[in-house]
């Protein structure tokens, strides 16, 4: 099932009822889900660990809107939230930090119609960036996203997470350093015969930057960078291939396996 299919299946089962008798005319929620996921990605940020995408919104429409939006509770602004995680995930977009997202009423904005700003959020923001998505156009804004609040109606900071709390480790299986692990945090973890690798394999068949493990969504993926000898997963060649806990690596003739951290 499609993410804006699940959301619309997941909010008809929060308000029995509801779209029959109070969506048939006005802003519909699947409109401000397709909003989310237009403006997430026209406001992409390349970086050096990918494809960076906002993890903030601030929604603002019409009072009579809101108040037919009120009917879901915090159930709408957690399924917005959950479509931003699960496009990202599909799109291998990468999430600076929690999504958030709250709804609020604005005299200023028509019936049918919403303002919408985001901004990447990270624990510590060296400077944020924004832009407005008004009824689908986009227009520069000074409006930042509202800050963090306790969740608890429509128009509460709804957040979640993009990423579940990491458990697994990589060990060197075979190899100089064999034994070693080394946590697999973040979303990007290098492994090469070059020192500046977050895993170094000194080893002649191990290229200088041979293979990279990158997060999306909720896995991991190994990702061969153009290697001497390739990379294979489980004895299969693999360019590019999702990995999980048990999984052994191999680079050459050096192999890493991931583990579940049971620290």
């Amino acid at each position: 099932m499609g993410v804006l299919q699940d959301f619309e299946r997941r909010l008809e089962g929060a308000v029995e009822g509801f779209f029959a008798r109070a969506f048939r005319s006005g802003l519909q929620p699947v409109e401000l889900a397709k909003a989310l996921q237009r403006y997430a990605e026209d406001n992409q940020h390349v970086t050096a660990d990918g494809v960076v995408v906002p993890n903030v919104y601030r929604i603002h429409v019409s009072g009579k809107d809101h108040d037919r939006l009120s009917s879901f509770g915090a159930s709408l602004p957690r399924e917005l939230a959950e479509v931003v995680v699960r496009t990202s995930g599909d799109r291998g977009w990468s999430l600076r930090g929690p999504v958030k997202v709250r709804i609020e009423a604005d005299d200023g904005v028509r019936y049918g119609m919403y303002d919408l700003a985001g901004r990447v959020e990270v624990v510590d923001p060296a400077g944020p960036s924004g832009a407005r998505l008004r009824g689908g156009s986009h227009a520069p804004t000074q409006r930042p996203p509202a800050a963090p609040s306790t969740p608890a109606g429509l128009g509460e900071t709804q957040v979640v997470a993009p990423v579940p709390r990491t458990t697994l480790q990589v060990r060197i299986a075979r190899g100089p350093g064999a034994g070693s692990a080394f946590p697999l945090t973040g979303r990007r973890l290098t492994v090469g015969r070059m020192s500046s690798c977050d895993v170094t394999l000194d080893d002649s068949t191990v290229s200088r930057e041979h293979a990279a493990l990158v997060r999306r969504g909720d896995g991991w993926w190994v990702i061969d960078l153009n290697s001497t000898n390739g990379t294979s997963v489980n004895g299969v060649h693999a360019a590019e291939q999702p990995v999980a806990s048990g999984d052994r690596i191999e680079l050459g003739d050096a192999v890493i396996e991931l583990v579940e951290d049971r620290a």
